[in-house]
């Protein structure tokens, strides 16, 4: 798969550029700081949901009547929504699959008929009330965490330790609504405050 042009630009930019100040803003890595999200890692995760999405509906005829939703966050993609039947669903795993820059495909998608616009007015209420409270949160990177939500059921991605996972899935256990909590999270070792 070609990436597009932007991507390349940006790679350019921080190979010409001083990586301290790049760190600085958020292009470049920032070795102090492991786990950092930089600009590079959402533009490609951008790229890669509109992508996967793209040859889902491209390549499925069935999937076009489906309501289905790409999250990739640090390349891990997570597929939420409704399939008409299991082979959609497999077919829409494959679909992502197919890339090789997808590190893990979780397809969290269920068999049967698409929810209702009030359903997914709900989803979309507590998928933001769970955001909000995570930047709201102390000592919790927030930038480092991505949550979606369906059915009361709240996705928490990233990349945490595990004292700001814990300290997440807190916060969104205290939400009015959610059911569960899965994560998908990798957990980095905690650094050092000497």
């Amino acid at each position: 798969m070609h990436k597009p042009s932007l991507t390349i630009l940006l790679a350019v930019a921080v190979s010409t550029a001083g990586c301290t100040s790049m760190a600085k803003v958020g292009i470049g890595p920032n070795p102090a700081e492991a786990g950092t999200r930089t600009i590079s890692d959402r533009l490609t995760d951008s790229q890669l949901a509109q992508a996967i999405r793209r040859d889902i509906y491209r390549d499925i005829p069935s999937a076009r009547d489906a309501r289905i939703v790409v999250v990739s966050f640090y390349q891990a993609v997570l597929i939420v929504g409704e399939a008409q039947t299991e082979e959609m669903k497999q077919a829409v795993s494959n679909a992502a699959r197919n890339y090789k820059d997808v590190v893990i495909v979780h397809n969290e998608m269920t068999v049967g008929p698409n929810r209702t616009l009030g359903q997914r007015l709900s989803d979309d209420l507590l998928e933001r009330k769970a955001g909000i409270n995570l930047f709201a949160a102390d000592n919790l990177r927030s930038e480092q965490a991505r949550v979606v939500a369906v059915n009361g059921t709240v996705y928490l991605m990233g990349k945490l330790t595990q004292r700001e996972t814990d300290r997440a899935i807190q916060r969104i256990q205290a939400l009015d609504g959610v059911t569960r909590i899965i994560k998908i999270v990798d957990v980095l070792p905690e650094t050092s405050t000497t």
